[in-house]
């Protein structure tokens, strides 16, 4: 995965839609530094859940990470992580009084590791009864419905096709 954000990283410095810090500029990285095994224990223990290896990996090269467009949202710390329903139980219950229930429900149980003050979220869904596996969304109430990933290295695959323009 570290090859995939050292190339978004170079994307990121060529396309110059932020306003980046020297520090920034010059390591070429739009990361942090990686999260340790301690902290990542500690949010695991206080959300009760064993994050996916995928996102423990990343955690483990950069503890959040730049947004790459103005649209995309930016990857937090681990220590802020929350469930949705703790960050913004509202709106939760808009999509539930929209008749949306599936998605209120699925909402309700995911974490945001991305985007808490930008316009799309990204959501960790934990493991239930009807999917036995972590799912990975991006969501905003402007998209109808979630864009569903694999994974969190396809998401950042996808990231990198979209800044290249391969899309």
């Amino acid at each position: 995965m570290k090859p995939i954000l050292e190339t978004i990283s170079l994307e990121m410095i060529r396309l110059a839609e932020f306003d980046y810090s020297e520090a920034q500029l010059q390591a070429k990285w739009f990361g942090n530094e990686p999260a340790t095994n301690e902290t990542i224990q500690k949010v695991e223990e206080k959300l009760k859940v064993s994050l996916p290896e995928d996102y423990k990996e990343f955690l483990s090269i950069t503890n959040g990470f730049h947004a790459f467009s103005d649209v995309e949202p930016t990857f937090h710390p681990v220590e802020t992580i929350d469930y949705l329903r703790t960050i913004d139980r509202e709106f939760i219950k808009i999509w539930r009084e929209t008749g949306n229930e599936e998605i209120a429900d699925v909402l309700a149980q995911s974490i945001v590791v991305a985007g808490m003050n930008d316009e799309q979220l990204y959501l960790l869904i934990p493991p239930s009864e009807e999917c036995k596996n972590w799912r990975y969304w991006k969501f905003a109430s402007w998209i109808p419905g979630e864009e569903a990933f694999d994974s969190l290295k396809h998401y950042f695959k996808d990231t990198l096709s979209y800044l290249k323009g391969d899309d």
